[in-house]
């Protein structure tokens, strides 16, 4: 039997699947990864773990009798985009500046001042996390780096695809969020990369997310222990990936993805003007992905646990939530610990009393996260109307996913395997390149539509409780 194998790289961990060509999961596996923190706030992670974890991945699977890796047809990726990683001429990359790193506020302010219609072409105004803006720091704070780079990659997957065949490449939906590519033409814009002094052959090649990046080398082949010469498809950055895994390959169908950061994101036929949203390209070439960012996702929920039991007992902190649930609840949360659009890192507990208990900041917790939640949605959806889909790793939370079910008003789907959808979306491409389905619109029907979903019906006695929390909690976040 033939099989492909994905891998999606993202901040905390890698996972990947192997499936056959009727789309089933044969295997799995996870290796989770390390942020590195600096003293001014930068955020970066070493690209040599991503390649171990998959090395590691591969090494398990290869330990499974019923499974021969040489059947393996092509290698598809996904990853998180908005990095900076730099690959040098002698081939190390000790450091990656991760999209969340913002310490390019200056570069951004010059390059949008410098190009003050700059996202009719790009899509998007640059920021500090923009990789265009992260380049030109770069270049002017850090030039051993920046001279000293054959090429910058902006997905963790492009990383792993230099590993694999020692080729440097990228995909429309990565080259979007770097502040350099013409997102009508998917060509890097030399006009506005050039006149900032930034070598544009440094760049890497962008090709569509089923084109063939390159074969698995020979070297690749014996430290992985697959077969030399698969074919190693560009693949999607994350949010591509991740909207081709909720099904959304039409105008309109709505989705949140819920990792250790998340978003809200909807397919569109043109530019969303709206200033907290990002436009990209979508695997579909004829539509585009409209996408407000979460910095604070399932990192809050983890940050529960971990603080308010022992052993990062999830199970009992769901306990708590819902203990907290059967009554009536004061306690609010602003969930900023992480920040979020122009808001400084920072979160708070509002209306705490001495009759407060653990239970009640455990549900304060997951509702102001569900509320945060609800702010976006309601900016990028059609309001009150239609279910959402959840998925990313938090959706395996059933109190969080009822909670939101209840603030939005909104039934909830969460699709089996919900946690390994992006790397399940990822897939999509390859199908494609192999011949087993015709378009990305027949892969979701066939494969990721008939796939089975949990479902939460809003609680209607709860809606009346929920409008008055998020009135208080809005009337809070505008005081900022």
């Amino acid at each position: 039997m033939d099989y492909i194998i994905s891998f999606d790289i993202g901040t905390t961990e890698i996972k990947g699947i192997m499936v056959n060509q009727y789309g089933e999961i044969l295997l799995e596996g996870s290796t989770p990864l390390k942020m590195i923190y600096g003293e001014n706030g930068e955020k970066e992670q070493n690209p040599e773990s991503w390649w171990e974890g998959i090395i590691e991945i591969v090494a398990c699977w290869k330990r499974e009798e019923s499974i021969n890796l040489y059947d393996v047809k092509a290698i598809t990726l996904s990853g998180q985009m908005e990095n900076v990683i730099p690959i040098s001429y002698n081939n190390k990359c000790e450091r990656a500046i991760l999209y969340s790193d913002t310490r390019a506020k200056e570069e951004a302010k010059y390059i949008n001042h410098f190009y003050k219609y700059i996202g009719e072409t790009i899509g998007n105004r640059v920021r500090s996390s923009t990789p265009f803006a992260k380049l030109l720091w770069l270049k002017n704070k850090d030039i051993d780096v920046y001279h000293s780079a054959q090429s910058f990659v902006f997905s963790a997957k492009d990383y792993i695809i230099y590993k694999l065949t020692s080729r440097f490449v990228t995909d429309p939906i990565t080259g979007a969020t770097t502040g350099m590519m013409n997102l009508n033409k998917r060509i890097w814009e030399e006009d506005i990369i050039v006149p900032m002094g930034i070598d544009i052959e440094k760049l890497p090649e962008i090709l569509q997310s089923e084109e063939k990046a390159g074969r698995l080398s020979a070297n690749a082949a014996e430290i992985t222990g697959l077969q030399a010469g698969i074919p190693v498809l560009c693949g999607s950055g994350d949010a591509g990936a991740s909207t081709i895994g909720a099904g959304a390959v039409a105008e309109g169908q709505g989705y949140l993805h819920l990792g250790t950061t998340g978003w809200v994101a909807i397919p569109a036929k043109r530019f969303v003007s709206h200033p907290s949203a990002f436009t990209l390209a979508h695997l579909p070439k004829h539509l585009l992905i409209a996408v407000i960012p979460l910095l604070n996702g399932g990192n809050i929920y983890e940050w529960g646990v971990q603080t308010f039991t022992d052993n990062e007992d999830y199970e009992g902190f769901e306990r708590m939530v819902k203990e907290s649930l059967s009554k009536k609840g004061d306690v609010l949360f602003l969930p900023y610990l992480y920040g979020e659009r122009d808001r400084e890192e920072g979160g708070a507990f509002i209306s705490i009393t001495a009759r407060t208990t653990k239970e009640d900041f455990t549900r304060a917790i997951v509702e102001g996260l569900c509320y945060s939640i609800k702010q976006i949605c309601d900016e990028l959806l059609s309001p009150n109307e239609g279910d959402i889909t959840i998925i990313g790793g938090t959706s395996r939370s059933t109190v969080l996913c009822q909670c939101l079910a209840d603030v939005l008003g909104r039934q909830i789907n969460v699709p089996k395997n919900s946690h390994v959808l992006t790397a399940y979306g990822a897939l999509a491409p390859a199908f494609i390149a192999l011949g087993w389905s015709q378009s990305y619109n027949h892969f979701v029907r066939d494969y990721i539509n008939k796939k089975k979903h949990v479902h939460f019906k809003p609680d209607v006695s709860k809606r009346e409780y929920h409008i008055e929390q998020y009135k208080r909690y809005i009337k809070y976040v505008e005081r900022k």
